[in-house]
């Protein structure tokens, strides 16, 4: 049985849901994602498709890395509220991101570009998600290609409504 030690309880119309995302814990340290989300009492679920770093506007795709990556938190933001679900409720985050990775993704510089930017994305519209607070459950993917060659990442979310 897994221990929840993190629940998070959201009251709408006498209905109560609860989040509960469990760290993971290696050599005594938290790894800055979940193992899981656990929901109880959600009225659905939202899984958006991935989300890219392309100007909704102007269809434009900027080159850099952290301009896509902000665009496409952006558009996930945007979309969740379209279906009515906080950015509170996302449960799961997989990256997709584009390259060479022979030093393990993490130890990437566009990686780490990347993640500042969504993590100052949490600290300005969700703080509760930062990685030191309570993050979502998460996968990271290194891919050789996207749906478009000067796409560099894809994010994509689940989130539960409440």
């Amino acid at each position: 049985m897994i221990h929840l030690n993190q629940a998070e309880v959201n009251e709408l119309g006498g209905v109560c849901m609860l989040i509960h995302r469990t760290p993971v814990i290696i050599a005594g340290k938290s790894r800055g994602y979940a193992k899981g989300s656990v929901v109880r009492e959600a009225k659905g679920f939202v899984l958006l498709s991935g989300a890219v770093g392309q100007d909704p506007v102007t269809g434009e795709i900027p080159k850099g890395i952290g301009e896509q990556t902000r665009l496409a938190m952006e558009s996930i933001k945007a979309r969740l509220g379209e279906y009515g679900a906080p950015l509170k409720n996302i449960l799961f985050v997989r990256r997709y991101m584009k390259g060479n990775f022979p030093n393990g993704i993490v130890n990437d510089p566009a990686y780490q570009e990347s993640d500042r930017v969504v993590q100052q994305f949490w600290r300005e519209n969700c703080p509760e998600l930062l990685r030191e607070n309570n993050p979502p459950a998460s996968t990271l993917l290194g891919v050789t290609s996207l749906a478009m060659p000067e796409m560099l990442i894809e994010i994509e979310v689940v989130a539960a409504l409440d």
